[in-house]
């Protein structure tokens, strides 16, 4: 995948040699099986939003895939290399050297990366454009994200939020973490990403621990579980009445819920 293309900011789209060389194309990666589409329910949600962010010590990338929960298509991308707000210029380069450079994309990162209330401001752009989110202070419209776990938006969201110094949006309240549907569809526990493919049998595409190429692996995940039957509820939320603390609400009817599907 043109990393800058994803970016917004190829410049090499009439180059023939770049375009034989790198795809721009997301439905290559992502067209939905047309198998056992029998099996596709109803869902209580129009889209899905795959997030995987990447950075330990502040945020670095934020890439979303949506979904369309009706038929599992993928419809459209966000991705974005953050900059963090608090590093020196030397630290920054360590630390994309640390994380980028063993991949090979850590000029591209250094070529695109903006300020994290940057990324938000585009990204609320990109959702109300999709009709995802309408309002100031409000939640996803008929969306929800999806995440392999709770850390990005229990914990790291919050984090990035305090060091840029900005109030956590509100359409990061709520979620669904794919490993807890994930045991309670099939019965078995998975610690990550690469258990869920291993057991599923679907191959990994691109670099583990690249975001945007996590993200594409989280959401065929997804596709094959949507394609397995499986009817996703909200798993986690954050508590608005404690929002200095963090408190995460766990859905206790999940569990019951999944048991009668």
């Amino acid at each position: 995948m043109c990393l800058y293309h994803t970016q917004g900011k190829c410049t090499k789209m009439d180059d023939a040699l770049h375009l034989a060389k790198f795809n721009h194309d997301f439905m290559v990666d992502l067209k939905a099986s047309m198998r056992r589409l029998n099996k596709l329910r109803p869902q209580n949600l129009d889209y899905l939003l795959v997030l995987d962010l990447e950075g330990r010590v502040e945020i670095l990338e934020f890439p979303v895939l949506m979904i369309d929960a009706k038929n599992m298509d993928f419809v459209d991308s966000f991705h974005r290399f953050v900059r963090p707000a608090v590093m020196s210029e030397q630290r920054i380069k360590e630390y994309i050297e640390g994380k980028y450079g063993k991949l090979g994309v850590d000029r591209v990162w250094h070529d695109t990366a903006i300020p994290f209330k940057d990324v938000l401001h585009e990204f609320e752009l990109w959702m109300k454009k999709h009709h995802l989110w309408v309002e100031q202070g409000g939640l996803l419209t008929r969306a929800a994200f999806v995440t392999c776990g709770n850390w990005d938006l229990k914990t790291k969201i919050p984090e990035q939020c305090k060091v840029s110094k900005i109030k956590t949006p509100s359409y990061f309240m709520e979620w669904i973490n794919l490993k807890d549907m994930y045991l309670n569809f099939y019965k078995r526990r998975a610690t990550g990403m690469m258990t869920m493919l291993r057991e599923l049998e679907i191959p990994l595409l691109g670099s583990h621990h690249l975001g945007i190429d996590d993200t594409k692996n989280i959401a065929r995940i997804l596709q094959r579980m949507l394609a397995d039957g499986v009817i996703l509820q909200i798993t986690a939320k954050r508590s608005s009445s404690a929002p200095d603390t963090r408190r995460m609400l766990q859905l206790k009817s999940l569990e019951i819920l999944m048991s009668k599907v």
